[in-house]
């Protein structure tokens, strides 16, 4: 299985003047997203991750 989680140093949710920033890596490009609640960016961090993971090889049935 790939490796979905990020890094110990690298946390995907931080806060700054405005809010809550979520970077995540997708294909190969850092996609971002800004959030009004911790709960909303943590969210938004765990959906992209997931997404991140990509598909299975085969189908299965």
């Amino acid at each position: 299985m790939e490796n979905m989680t990020m890094p110990q140093s690298e946390t995907p949710v931080s806060r700054d003047n405005e809010g809550w920033l979520v970077r995540v890596k997708v294909a190969g490009r850092i996609q971002e997203v800004r959030c009004a609640t911790e709960n909303q960016a943590r969210y938004f961090a765990a959906v992209l991750s997931f997404n991140n993971a990509g598909r299975p090889n085969r189908l299965r049935n």
